[in-house]
């Protein structure tokens, strides 16, 4: 049975993208265009594995959604892919900081833009997650 991924970005392109990828790879994609879209098809039965987001979007942020999905299974992995992202800095308000320490496990894995998509899928077949933030 294929693992079910839920790809959550604005940018139609990259979305269908990542989605035309991921499904070659013998995933099953379900798509939304926000946080609130995703975070709907989360709890209509969303992914097996991980939810892969961008960070910046309309409605609901990226971390918003991640927030609001570890409330409802604080152990679902999520791989935000974002050129925005930089682990370097401090995002105060941004709703980072909430995310990466009020999770015992928070399960939350970064891939900053550009990048391979053989590190995306290594990250995706990952069978043990660490309760720990990972910048790939």
């Amino acid at each position: 049975m294929a693992k079910r991924l839920l790809v959550v970005d604005d940018d139609t392109i990259f979305r269908q993208m990542l989605i035309e990828i991921l499904s070659s790879q013998g995933f099953e994609i379900l798509e939304a265009r926000d946080g609130e879209e995703g975070l709907e098809l989360f709890k209509e039965g969303g992914p097996d594995l991980v939810v892969i987001t961008d960070i910046r979007m309309p409605k609901k942020n990226g971390f918003q959604m991640a927030q609001d999905i570890h409330a409802l299974s604080p152990t679902t992995p999520i791989i935000f892919i974002s050129g925005w992202y930089d682990p370097g800095k401090i995002y105060a308000g941004k709703g980072i900081g909430p995310l990466l320490t009020k999770n015992k496990s928070p399960h939350i894995y970064f891939l900053r833009k550009p990048f391979r998509i053989s590190q995306l899928v290594s990250l995706i077949e990952e069978t043990t997650f660490t309760t720990q933030a990972h910048v790939a």
